[in-house]
């Protein structure tokens, strides 16, 4: 294990510049149920409507289930790769709505006991992407596990899904705790509040996490935007079907939009300040 850390090391230490054109978006949560991967599915759609190029990493291995959202079957997943079958290439998967997923495999035993130089083996081969995506946006599992942090890690922004629900808002708040005082996770760290009654429920929830956050944590957090209950929504999450693509004037799907231009305001993927990608893989690989 150590001859192949090693190599991953080199790999990383020779990569090109290009991959600082990438912009990574992880997106998670404290509890499972709150519309993490239906989010993920939607801003894909609106991110590629105003002009960019995405690729869906499904990193909640061994339950994907973005591929059951898309429609889309994919025949190979990441297992591929890691088991040394396939290239990254290889195991991407097309959809008819211009957008393009790697599944974590939906079913795989082996997926859900990945170790640490297999997860950082997956994040060495997204710097590989830059050439067909401008956007990665990475589905996690909810809660708090290895994977997890390193995909945030590695984020250029955390997009942090969170419901009224009050679990939703605690574990919400757990997360960014353990994050932030156990792991010293360093990211910026975006709010969307999901299936709210109204704007201003939705910016109530936001002010409540962002208190305890600013006071406790020493955090600053950005608030990006709401997504209204939407019976359309879940009429489409039925059919298998994205809201944005089969009803773009719904109220959710308008809410997406809005939240997409807010995530990309005032960005540009080559900012000054933005450490480039093979920079963090290498501190992530030398971490403890």
């Amino acid at each position: 294990m150590s001859d192949q850390a090693s190599s991953l090391r080199d790999k990383v230490n020779n990569k090109s510049p290009n991959s600082t054109n990438l912009k990574i978006f992880t997106v998670t949560s404290g509890k499972g149920g709150v519309g993490k991967s239906n989010f993920t599915a939607n801003i894909a759609l609106a991110f590629k409507e105003l002009g960019k190029r995405v690729l869906i990493l499904d990193a909640d291995f061994g339950l994907s289930n973005i591929d059951l959202i898309l429609g889309v079957r994919p025949r190979y997943n990441l297992a591929h790769l890691l088991a040394g079958h396939l290239s990254l290439p290889e195991v991407i998967t097309t959809t008819h709505y211009g957008i393009s997923f790697i599944s974590g495999g939906n079913g795989v035993k082996e997926m859900l006991y990945l170790d640490k130089f297999q997860i950082e083996k997956v994040a060495l081969e997204l710097g590989s992407v830059a050439d067909i995506a401008d956007i990665v946006l990475i589905d996690t599992g909810a809660g708090i596990n290895d994977i997890v942090i390193k995909f945030c890690e590695m984020a250029d922004e955390v997009c942090l899904i969170v419901t009224p629900d009050p679990s939703s808002i605690t574990d919400a708040y757990a997360l960014l705790k353990t994050f932030t005082k156990d792991f010293f996770v360093e990211a910026k760290y975006n709010v969307i509040l999901n299936g709210v009654d109204s704007a201003n429920e939705g910016i109530a929830v936001f002010k409540k996490i962002e208190t305890v956050s600013k006071s406790f944590l020493n955090v600053n957090l950005d608030f990006k935007g709401c997504i209204p209950y939407d019976t359309n929504l879940v009429k489409a999450v039925r059919k298998s079907q994205p809201i944005y693509y089969i009803n773009r004037n719904s109220l959710s799907s308008i809410a997406y939009n809005n939240i997409a231009k807010n995530l990309l305001q005032f960005q540009t993927f080559q900012a000054i300040d933005k450490e480039p990608l093979v920079n963090k893989l290498r501190r992530i690989l030398t971490r403890r």
